[in-house]
């Protein structure tokens, strides 16, 4: 059995967007911000070797720009963020690198439905299991974009529907890159004001090159909203199947996907994500994977909040 990395960090976040005041204004309804977050992190096992562990410091400065628009006059709101990552590593300096980080998004909000649209391109450095002993980290590099619309059929009955495309690539290592598209269908009624249970369907196809490719089918029910006026949740619960395109036997789990928050304080926040899914390993195989991210953010001043997180 594979050992799981230990992964420890802390941060602080400068100038976030909606503390600080703009950099400039634009018009009636934008501005532009300038942001620097910065992090520091412990890992024990860097590259998941089990023969070799190497642990370490990395460090991450990523100054950069948002611009929002909105102000929360209009039905129409939207940001776009631009940030430029350094990472830097305490002894294993051969890692240091670079990572751009573009993300925007757009919502609207009617009468009857509300809707969005994002897409962005983000890379990431991982770890990778199927190169352990050439102890490296690769680049991950994904572009996205999908949209979800909500509309209320009835006082206490909503149905929503949602698409999703990323094409994930990389520099490094053995992995393939993919496609994936997944297309979640969900039906939501009203429990209180402010919590709603749910009953969806979400079907996701993941084309691997020159491999295996894989169809999944998740069948589940959930909660999203207030639970009480500290404690939200989004969470789905249900059954998986995955199909795979060889004409190998499928294979079934069940599957969870939640994020609950909890306010600890008018400037606390603890946040837990919990996941258990069917992901596709860097070399096309398929992998149930179960996974645990709990945080906790606190603002300092109305520039300045730090973070800890714990994961996996």
């Amino acid at each position: 059995m594979k050992k799981l990395p230990l992964f420890l960090a802390a941060g602080l976040f400068v100038g976030t967007a909606g503390y600080s005041s703009p950099l400039l204004s634009i018009g009636e309804h934008a501005d532009l911000y300038a942001t620097v977050d910065g992090s520091v992190a412990y890992t024990d096992n860097l590259t998941l070797d089990e023969s070799n562990e190497l642990d370490d410091f990395r460090f991450i400065v990523t100054p950069g720009l948002s611009l929002e628009l909105g102000r929360g006059l209009t039905n129409l709101s939207g940001r776009l963020a631009v940030k430029y990552g350094f990472v830097r590593y305490a002894d294993n300096t051969v890692f240091d690198t670079e990572l751009w980080n573009i993300t925007g998004v757009l919502d609207f909000s009617g009468p009857r439905y509300t809707a969005d649209v994002s897409g962005g391109y983000v890379e990431r450095q991982q770890n990778q299991s199927d190169v352990n002993a050439d102890q490296i980290l690769i680049l991950q590099k994904t572009g996205f974009a999908g949209g979800n619309l909500k509309y209320s059929i009835s006082e206490k009955i909503s149905a929503g529907v949602g698409g999703r495309f990323d094409n994930i690539s990389y520099d490094g290592g053995s992995n393939v890159d993919r496609n994936i598209y997944s297309v979640p269908v969900n039906v939501y009624y009203e429990l209180t004001p402010k919590l709603d249970g749910t009953a969806g369907f979400r079907y996701r196809q993941t084309d691997v090159q020159d491999t295996i490719d894989y169809d999944d089918y998740f069948f589940n029910v959930g909660l999203d909203g207030a639970l009480t006026e500290k404690l939200s949740t989004n969470a789905r619960i249900g059954y998986q199947i995955r199909e795979l395109s060889d004409g190998g036997s499928d294979e079934g789990t069940i599957s969870l996907i939640s994020t609950t928050l909890f306010d600890v304080s008018e400037r606390g926040l603890l946040r837990v994500v919990l996941n258990r899914d069917f992901v596709t390993g860097g070399e096309g195989s398929s992998i149930e994977q179960t996974g645990i991210l709990a945080s906790y953010q606190h603002q300092v001043t109305p520039l300045l909040d730090w973070q800890c997180y714990w994961s996996l």
